[in-house]
C-alpha cells in the first residue's frame, strides 16, 4: 500500500542557503522530516522546529520515503552516496532521491546508475530562483525521472515551489535545463553591467535605467533583485557566490563543448568571474563579476 501524502517522511541532506528554505516549507506542509548536515549545528533550529537530526547520510536515508539532496557539486553528492555511511548503504528499495543541487549531466546519469542497480529511484529535480524564493515556496523545479516517481513525489516537491516542469525521463536533461537558464541568466546579469556603465559613462540617471529594465524588460523577481543589486554595487547577503557561479560556467562550457556550440557571451562572463576572484571576492553573489564593466571603463 502507498502512503498517503501527509505520510510521508522526508529526509533532508544539506541545509545551506536553498535546503534551509525549502526544509521549512516541508515543515509548514506537515510532512514527519528528517535533517542531516555535515556542519551538525545547523540542524538544531530544525530540531527546535519539530525535525529529527540524523548523525548520518545513512540514517537520514534509513528513515526516507522521499530522500532530498541540496548541495553544492557532483562530488559533495556522489561522496554522500558512494562514501562512508553513505546513503546507498542506508536507503530502502524503491525509495525515492529527489536531487536538487546544480550539478553535470554525467554526474546525474551516475546517481540514476547508481539507484538503479540499488532498486530506489533518482529524480533529477533542479530548482530555479534565490534563497529568497525558496523560503518562500516560488521555487521552480526542472525534474526528469520515471513518470510514477516523479507523481510519488510531488506533493512534497509542491511545497517549496510554484512551478513544476517535466523535462522527460533522461535525468541529465533537468541538469542541461538548468545550466540553460544559469547560462542565459548570467548573460542577463552581464547585460545589465554593460548598460549600467553606458548609462554612467553618457551622465545618464541610472535609477530611470533600473526602471526601465524592471518594468519593461525583465518582469522576473530574480532579474529585478538583480537589477537593484548591480545599480547599487551591493553584492553582500550572496544567494550564489562567485566561487559557485565558476562552477555552473564551467559546466555550461563543458555541456556547450560536447556538441560544438560556441557561447561567447558565456566565456565572457567566466572571465569576468575570473577577474573578480581575482580581486578577492570569490564570496559576494556572483553578479559582483559585473564589476568587470567597470574597470573596463574606468570608473571607480
Amino acid at each position: 500500500m502507498k502512503p498517503t501524502d501527509k505520510s510521508l517522511t522526508v529526509a533532508f541532506i544539506g541545509l545551506g542557503r536553498m535546503g534551509s528554505g525549502m526544509v521549512k516549507n516541508i515543515r509548514k506542509a506537515g510532512f514527519p522530516h528528517v535533517v542531516y548536515n555535515r556542519t551538525a549545528e545547523k540542524t538544531a533550529p530544525f530540531v527546535a522546529a519539530g525535525a529529527r537530526a540524523a548523525n548520518t547520510p545513512r540514517e537520514a536515508a534509513a528513515a526516507a520515503d522521499i530522500l532530498i539532496t541540496s548541495l553544492l557539486d557532483d562530488r559533495s553528492v556522489l561522496d554522500m552516496m558512494t562514501g562512508s555511511n553513505r546513503i546507498l548503504d542506508g536507503l530502502s528499495r524503491d525509495t525515492i532521491h529527489l536531487g536538487t543541487t546544480t550539478i553535470s549531466p554525467n554526474a546525474s546519469t551516475e546517481l540514476a546508475e547508481l539507484h538503479r542497480e540499488h532498486g530506489s529511484h533518482y529524480v533529477a529535480a533542479n530548482v530555479l530562483g534565490r534563497p529568497s524564493s525558496a523560503e518562500a515556496g516560488e521555487l521552480a523545479a526542472l525534474v526528469a525521472g520515471e513518470p510514477e516517481a516523479i507523481e510519488r513525489c510531488r506533493p512534497v516537491l509542491e511545497t517549496f515551489t510554484n512551478m513544476i516542469v517535466e523535462v522527460g525521463e533522461r535525468q541529465a536533461n533537468a541538469a542541461r535545463m538548468k545550466l540553460i537558464v544559469n547560462f542565459f541568466l548570467s548573460g542577463v546579469i552581464e547585460a545589465m553591467g554593460e548598460a549600467y556603465v553606458f548609462a554612467e559613462k553618457h551622465k545618464l540617471d541610472t535609477e530611470i535605467v533600473r526602471k526601465l529594465i524592471v518594468d519593461q524588460v525583465l518582469p522576473n523577481p530574480a532579474l529585478k533583485e538583480y537589477a537593484e543589486r548591480v545599480k547599487n554595487r551591493r553584492f553582500d547577503e550572496a544567494g550564489a557566490t562567485l566561487s559557485t557561479a565558476t562552477k555552473d560556467l564551467q559546466l555550461i562550457l563543458a555541456e556547450a563543448g560536447a556538441v560544438n556550440a560556441p557561447l561567447p557571451i558565456a566565456d565572457l562572463v567566466r572571465d569576468h568571474i575570473l577577474t573578480a576572484m581575482a580581486h578577492g571576492q570569490g564570496d559576494l553573489d556572483w553578479c559582483v563579476s559585473t564589476e568587470a564593466n567597470r574597470l573596463a571603463g574606468a570608473l571607480s
